[in-house]
């Protein structure tokens, strides 16, 4: 038999071939080498359906596909100590010019490895952590990420919301104290003078020394420089001293969505309750399609969005009024 036509010695050539060409990286322990040669050539198979193709750079990029997958999810188990570190949260959106402490500006789509310390100067940033959540910094900040489970407020203030998508707890640590958060919404503003936590939703911890105190929704922790305890005040959960980070809300796309999914998603990144003044206009809005996209901060993208419909709102308090026109 003529190997030549050998389907097996073929993809066999094909695989090193593409492993010659390939940038030294970091090698798996040799006992899983027969291990990933079986994978690589098994993805192989089923990116290129076994079919034989007419020109070897085809064959060499379905090859390549497989052999970046698997490198991919090699290198990211944790195992290797030469692999590189895994990043702890990548940038949604930037207002402005917000850079690094080593002087690296970040935008849409930037990395930010364990370590790094994120300075908003007159910017401000929203990040998607690794671990779930959204987490947003204000002008005027210096924040540390240390892993996608905790960062280190240095100066500034930052908003967290771990958007119900968390398996763990995400604590900030700052100089005058360390706030845990319960699946939460929760704002941290830290000065010369004072550590401010403000409740939105859910519930946190602030423990200082050995000096503890939890606030839930509507409610915010005060810990200064010259008192040893913590104060508790009411806060609205609603408003300006939330509007920076409104501005940082994460997009929705309301492209195929009903009018009644964008609610649910305003409430949430507003901190205002909807209602409806009467079934028609609650129902109209339940059954509402929306079409287009709208790229507005939340409240903008509430009139653009019911400019769509027949519907209209106005604001009583913290509640949003939508009824037909």
């Amino acid at each position: 038999m003529n190997d030549d036509n050998d389907p097996e010695v073929e993809r066999e050539r094909l695989l090193k071939e593409l492993f010659s060409h390939a940038e030294p990286r970091p090698q798996p322990p040799a006992s899983d080498t027969e291990e990933v040669r079986r994978a690589v050539l098994a993805e192989w198979e089923a990116v290129t359906g076994r079919k034989a193709m007419r020109k070897r750079g085809i064959y060499a990029a379905a090859a390549a596909a497989a052999l970046a997958s698997l490198v991919v999810v090699y290198l990211g188990d944790g195992s290797d100590p030469s692999a590189p570190a895994q990043l702890v949260a990548r940038v949604e959106q930037v207002q402005g010019i917000v850079t690094t402490t080593d002087g690296a500006r970040l935008s849409a789509g930037s990395g930010v490895l364990p370590g790094t310390e994120v300075a908003s100067g007159d910017g401000q940033i929203g990040l998607r952590l690794a671990s779930g959540g959204s987490l947003r910094i204000a002008a005027g900040s210096r924040v540390v990420f240390a892993s996608s489970d905790e960062a280190e407020l240095v100066a500034g203030a930052l908003y967290f919301d771990s958007e119900g998508e968390r398996s763990t707890e995400f604590a900030v640590t700052t100089e005058l104290g360390r706030i845990l958060d319960v699946g939460t919404q929760f704002l941290v503003r830290l000065d010369t003078e004072q550590l401010d936590v403000g409740v939105r939703e859910g519930r946190v911890t602030l423990t200082r020394g050995a000096t503890s105190g939890a606030a839930g929704v509507g409610e915010r922790l005060v810990a200064s420089q010259a008192a040893g305890d913590l104060r508790r005040d009411a806060i609205a959960t609603f408003g300006d001293e939330w509007a920076w980070a409104e501005r940082l809300a994460p997009p929705f796309d309301i492209d195929g969505r009903t009018l009644g999914e964008f609610l649910d998603w305003f409430e949430a990144q507003t901190g205002r309750t909807v209602v409806f003044a009467d079934t028609a206009a609650e129902r109209a809005a339940r059954q509402a399609v929306l079409s287009g996209s709208i790229e507005l901060p939340p409240l903008q993208k509430l009139s653009a969005v019911l400019a769509l419909t027949d519907l209209e709102y106005s604001l009583d308090g913290e509640r949003v009024v939508i009824r037909a026109r």
